[in-house]
């Protein structure tokens, strides 16, 4: 195996230590916008996901995984289903940290 340099473990050590933001794509849908206006409170918007298809899990943007969305103490989490391997989201944060995306 080849020894990366210092200053790429030292880059690798930073960025897995970086927090990020997680977002939870549900589903989507298409509506006009005279549609959107015309919502009211309790009005339904269905989405292209069945029932008990997992949400997409997003890193920052990018879809990394798929999850299941649960309910904890009156709290909404996501149970981890699928996700893409580790050397793959470094790569990526590596590249992105050095402009390379």
């Amino acid at each position: 195996m080849e020894e990366q340099p210092i200053t790429e473990n030292l880059l690798y050590d930073d960025l897995v230590d970086t927090e990020v933001k997680i977002d939870v794509l549900l589903g989507n849908t298409q509506i006009t916008i005279r549609e959107f206006l015309q919502l009211t409170d309790g009005d339904l918007l269905s989405l292209d996901k069945l029932a008990g298809e997992g949400g997409d899990v997003y890193v920052n943007g990018r879809a990394v995984g798929i999850g299941d969305v649960v309910v904890i103490d009156e709290l909404l989490a996501v149970r981890i289903q699928e996700v893409m391997d580790a050397d793959t989201i470094i790569k990526h944060f590596y590249e992105e940290s050095m402009g390379k995306i």
